[in-house]
């Protein structure tokens, strides 16, 4: 099987042309978007569909453009491979009335309207992530075609295959995962299939950064790209429980 039939088949959209990020009607699409616009695009276009959301104490990166949610505190900048985001902390207890707080002084858990949106956003970050992944499997493929080993190029040889056939399996079942609707629930991303895409996700990520070998961890696009779907993960990947974030069934 040729790297160009794997791609192929890692692209079920290939007929129906480039996506204009500014005409993105569903999170769906938001895969497209990042894996041929990248990143600012993406997550600009998400931020159209869905209202920027975060649990209280909880991260979120976005582009400069795009407003935080109320309150949050600007914690850093990080540098992706078309454009640096901003990482925000929303403010502790945000989801309640200023001044509000439990009968032990703790601040109060997040209301159900909080959870949908910081969930509908967690969502789109995954679909944002698959692409971003595509991205990053694409750049690997580019690199290693100029590239030879004993006469064979880099891309053909079978270990350097296998992780890239892995990584469009591991992108296929993110894709299944996400558009899958949960049984008996109007919402369609269970918490615990979110973890599981994320986790797809990071393996993926993280074996396909491995091809670019020392240059992949020199400071450039591929290692900031490397970088920004790791830490969309730490920051959107998994819905987290318990008091401040809802229940263990928690859904997207």
């Amino acid at each position: 099987m040729s790297t160009d039939v794997l791609a192929a088949r890692t692209d079920p959209r290939t007929s129906r042309g480039p996506v204009d990020p500014d005409a993105v009607t569903s999170t769906a699409e938001l895969r497209d978007v990042a894996r041929e616009h990248g990143v600012v695009a993406a997550l600009t276009a998400l931020a159209a569909l869905h209202p920027v959301a975060a649990l209280p104490g909880e991260c979120v990166l976005l582009p400069d453009d795009v407003p935080p949610p109320a309150g949050a505190a600007r914690v850093g900048v990080v540098a992706s491979d078309d454009g640096a985001l901003v990482v925000w902390r929303a403010r502790p207890g945000a989801a309640a009335a200023d001044g509000a707080s439990t009968g032990d002084g703790e601040p109060p858990a997040a209301d159900d309207a909080v959870r949908a949106a910081d969930a509908a956003w967690r969502v789109g970050v995954a679909w944002v992530r698959t692409g971003l992944c595509e991205r990053l499997t694409e750049q690997a493929v580019e690199r290693l075609r100029g590239r030879s080993v004993g006469g064979t190029t880099t891309v053909n040889l079978a270990p350097v295959r296998l992780v890239l056939a892995d990584a469009a399996l591991a992108h296929l079942e993110a894709q299944s995962l996400l558009g899958r609707p949960a049984a008996g629930r109007a919402a369609p991303v269970p918490a615990a299939t979110l973890a599981r895409v994320t986790a797809v996700l990071d393996r993926s990520s993280r074996a396909v950064h491995n091809l670019f070998g020392a240059s992949g961890y020199v400071d450039g696009e591929a290692a900031r790209l490397a970088r920004t779907i790791d830490l969309l993960g730490h920051a959107s990947g998994t819905l987290p429980t318990g008091p401040a974030g809802g229940r263990e069934e928690q859904h997207a």
